[in-house]
């Protein structure tokens, strides 16, 4: 109960790296740069009486909405000041007929720097048009719970406002849109992931064990598991995100695969005339060794995950890795404890398993059938797994890393809709920003450096390829150069003007100590790799037009510039921690099994399954994604745990015969059966996934889902073609 949801955009890229510590400083000096609400009015004429009208009604509601701190729109601008210093505002208290008296309210709107193009669109081909009521969330509006009152609160005011007014339409968008948006589909997929996963675990588990009490005891670790997990978690202060989230489904599965392998094995030892005690200690001894083996290979491929600078991917990969642990714990323990308590009268077990359960028999036929088609065509099976797993992987190595801020908010959602809306009538909806700070003995009332240097900024940003909407105190400046000449445009002119401002306004161009400065932009919602351009065009403008003896320190930041630059790098290093996995955890197998040649077996079974997933991602012209490198990373984790149990008790079955082929054949009949149904309840538990209703989840299950089925194909296949081309006499001697 102490877990708690974790809805914050930015954690993604939070690390130590430059780029975030920039944005950082950048959100400490203008708090709201990231916190605002764009509500979107939109209609036909709204550069009409009415249009405008409807505009200012939201305009004054949701500024007596209790969390707002202020609301910014055409209506909160003003015309130059008069000979008395008075700055009147652009749009009259009474809005006059149409006319020429509104005909020169209209001109005086389209051409003020800060409201046409800005704050109002221009009409699209239907008439259609949109304005923005920008709104600045208070500061004590912190806790998500909070903030989704609060947008709450903010759409219910603006529907009301144009309840009056046929033909207007509002819609809302900004960060905490999409964070409210998000807490709530990682609440409703935990409900589901939990609730459903755990269904259908179940009913493959009464599809293949029919007797409840079998069914019983393979169930309940799954369930015990992911309570001692999130309990664990919420003691350690862990907090639900969009990855934490799959945690619970994936713990589910883990257990309930280890389970089923134990309870297939315990099923097996008592028709085979053991008793309940002596038949769990066999399964134990013959089948506990793999699962701690698989625990371990499985933490440690979560765990690779923190070989990254993101400190949101770092704390999953810790909470999965411990939750995986847990998962053995509960199987090692329950399974034993409740075979031995529930599991009476051997001899009736027996005679019903050969009589009722005919479904693992045909099972166990049909993995038999697997070895008697591997065995003649073992030869050009390996070629062909060999040739597979390096033409996935040079396919898999052509993969790009992509990262695209909607991709993390889920679908068909308002924001997402909105900010459309936004880039087509804008040309853009994202924020990007220049910050610009200098030393206290400057000041932007007394020195023209500053204003100059936030002049030539805003320049180099509003020539920028792909960036539109730029604000910052030099559209203030020119416009009034323009309107009042020069002597209007001094530093102590625009501090006056300044000062008139509302301090919500006035905060959106320089900070509270007045030592800093903001220049923003609006991109749209592009891959990362197209918004580099962008940025490094930037930057290459500033270093030539401000060169380093200036005294400013200026910065390309932003949310939209740290998910650019740290999406690409962050996910290259998850792609090479996957590579690290996977050559510790052959590493591991070796070590495990005390022989080089059963690592050097695993290679091509436990690297196609990845390289086949990454393959279909090249194949369907799509890149890497965080949550697609995270969900190879977890695949992979589980999928080894198939070879790790095949070649468990092919070691098993080389001590009992001196064939290493009826080796093959007995170990395919054995374990066969448990690796189908494992794959099933991983496959099934995880399809979950594409319920949810963020598009990173969807993408986690599909891949993890590929991978999986790919990995027990190349175990009953592949790996039994590899053994009996490679290793012949050796093997069986091992």
């Amino acid at each position: 109960m102490k877990l708690e949801t974790d809805d914050a955009l930015s954690d993604l890229f939070r690390s130590q790296s430059a780029v975030y510590s920039d944005y950082k400083v950048m959100s400490d000096l203008f708090p709201s740069s990231e916190r605002d609400v764009l509500v979107m009015v939109e209609g036909k004429d709204l550069m009409s009486p009415d249009g405008l009208e409807a505009i200012r009604n939201v305009h004054q509601e949701l500024e007596f909405v209790e969390s707002v701190d202020g609301a910014l729109s055409m209506f909160s601008m003003r015309g130059p000041p008069n000979k008395d210093g008075y700055a009147p505002p652009i749009i009259p208290h009474d809005i006059p007929a149409l006319g020429q008296g509104f005909d020169l309210v209209k001109k005086v709107i389209q051409e003020h720097p800060l409201v046409y193009g800005k704050m109002m669109s221009k009409p699209d081909a239907s008439g259609n048009q949109i304005a923005l009521v920008v709104l600045s969330i208070k500061n004590e509006i912190k806790s998500s719970n909070d903030m989704s009152a609060a947008m709450d609160d903010v759409r219910r005011t603006a529907e009301q406002a144009v309840d009056g007014s046929p033909g207007y339409s509002i819609e809302v968008a900004g960060i905490p849109v999409m964070r409210q948006e998000i807490k709530a589909a990682i609440k409703r997929d935990r409900l589901i992931f939990n609730t459903i996963g755990f269904i259908v675990g179940f009913a493959i588990s009464l599809a293949f064990f029919r007797r409840p009490t079998l069914v019983f005891i393979a169930s309940v670790c799954p369930a015990l598991s992911v309570l001692w997990s999130l309990g664990l978690l919420g003691h350690l202060g862990f907090q639900l995100n969009t990855f934490i989230n799959v945690i619970p489904p994936l713990v589910m599965v883990i257990a309930l695969s280890d389970a089923m392998h134990m309870v297939y094995s315990i099923r097996r030892n008592v028709t085979k005339g053991l008793d309940r005690f002596e038949a769990t200690k066999e399964a134990v001894l013959n089948v506990g060794p793999a699962c701690v083996l698989t625990s371990l290979t499985t933490s440690l491929a979560m765990a690779s995950l923190a070989l990254t600078d993101s400190g949101l991917i770092r704390q999953f990969g810790l909470a999965a890795a411990l939750a995986t642990l847990m998962a053995f714990v509960a199987v090692i323990f329950i399974v034993p404890t409740l075979t031995s308590l529930l599991l009476r009268n051997e001899e009736k077990f027996r005679e019903d398993e050969h009589k009722h359960n005919k479904t693992l028999n045909k099972l166990e036929a049909f993995s038999g059938r697997i070895s008697t088609f591997v065995k003649p065509r073992h030869l050009g099976m390996t070629i062909i797994g060999i040739s597979m797993a390096i033409l996935f992987t040079i396919m898999h190595s052509q993969l790009r890393a992509q990262y695209r801020l909607s991709d993390q908010v889920p679908t068909g959602k308002q924001s997402v809709e909105t900010s459309n809306r936004i880039d087509k009538f804008l040309e853009g909806a994202t924020p990007l920003h220049i910050l610009i700070e200098w030393p206290s003995n400057l000041s932007i009332r007394e020195d023209a450096e500053v204003l100059d240097a936030i002049e030539e900024a805003h320049r180099i940003m509003e020539e920028q390829a792909g960036v539109a909407n730029v604000w910052s105190v030099a559209a203030l400046r020119r416009w009034l150069r323009e309107n009042q000449g020069a002597e209007s445009a001094t530093p102590k002119s625009v501090g006056d003007y300044l000062d008139k401002m509302p301090v919500h306004l006035l905060h959106r161009f320089v900070n509270e100590k007045r030592n800093s400065a903001i220049i923003t932009g609006r991109v749209p919602d592009i891959d990362a790799k197209d918004t580099l351009p962008i940025l490094e065009g930037i930057e290459a403008e500033l270093h030539k037009k401000l060169p380093e003896g200036h005294k400013m320190n200026i910065r390309v930041t932003g949310l939209s510039s740290v998910s650019a630059i740290q999406s690409s790098t962050m996910i290259n290093q998850l792609n090479r921690g996957l590579a690290a996995a996977i050559v510790m955890v052959i590493f591991l197998i070796g070590i495990a099994f005390r022989s080089s040649e059963v690592a050097l077996l695993s290679i091509v079974p436990n690297l196609l399954p990845i390289a086949a997933a990454g393959a279909m991602l090249y194949l369907n012209g799509l890149g890497l994604e965080y949550a697609s490198v995270i969900g190879l990373t977890v695949a992979f984790g589980l999928a080894v745990d198939d070879s790790i149990h095949f070649l468990n008790r092919l070691h098993i079955e080389r001590s009992r015969t001196n064939s290493q082929t009826e080796a093959v054949y007995k170990t395919l009949t054995h374990i066969g059966p448990v690796l189908i149904l494992t794959t099933m309840v991983l496959v099934c538990g995880l399809a979950v996934t594409i319920l949810s209703e963020l598009p990173s989840m969807r993408q986690f299950g599909s891949l993890a889902m590929t991978t999986l089925i790919a990995a027990v194909l190349a175990d009953l296949f592949i790996l039994p073609a590899i053994i009996l081309s490679t290793c012949r006499e050796k093997l069986r001697k091992s």
